[in-house]
């Protein structure tokens, strides 16, 4: 089970990091939308650097390290999930992906809720982050679930590079 769930925080960082980039893509009003093909081309340009990003950070991680030291590989995590969040919040393409945009972004926020509370678990009790994903198996379900979800979107939308980046 600790395995098990270390991997799902690895694959959330690697979900956090696939779109962390994507800024300056959309916009507000209709004529400012990109084309399906544009979308797509964008988002796995995006979701390649991101995957990039998501092995540096996984090769800074320091299995056993405790409380606030733990506490900021998860807020590292949470910056570049906030990041992607945002970004594919302000992604506009055709009117016909709104929906699943939009879902996409709940389901990132999910997640974000999760890892906050592991950050917590790790800072408060001063525990490793596998220590804490032990400790909160409902979160860890909370998180896979969430991220499970954000894949069936991200495959939807024709986004498969950030799929790949799902997978860790």
């Amino acid at each position: 089970m600790q395995l098990r769930a270390r991997a799902a925080v690895v694959a959330l960082i690697a979900t956090a990091l696939v779109g962390g980039l994507l800024t300056g893509c959309g916009g507000g009003s209709d004529s400012e939308r990109l084309s399906r093909r544009e979308l797509v081309t964008r988002a796995e340009a995006v979701c390649a650097a991101g995957k990039k990003e998501s092995d540096r950070l996984r090769a800074e991680v320091v299995p056993g390290r405790r409380g606030e030291a733990a506490a900021a590989e998860i807020d590292a995590t949470l910056e570049a999930l906030n990041l992607q969040i945002d970004a594919f919040a302000d992604l506009r393409g055709p009117a016909s992906t709104d929906a699943q945009l939009e879902r996409l972004v709940a389901h990132l926020r999910d997640a974000a809720h999760g890892l906050e509370t592991l950050r917590d678990a790790a800072a408060d009790d001063d525990l490793t982050v596998d220590e804490a994903v032990k400790a909160s198996p409902d979160v860890v379900q909370q998180v896979n679930r969430a991220s499970a979800q954000a894949a069936d979107l991200l495959a939807g939308l024709g986004f498969l590079t950030c799929i790949g980046g799902l997978d860790g």
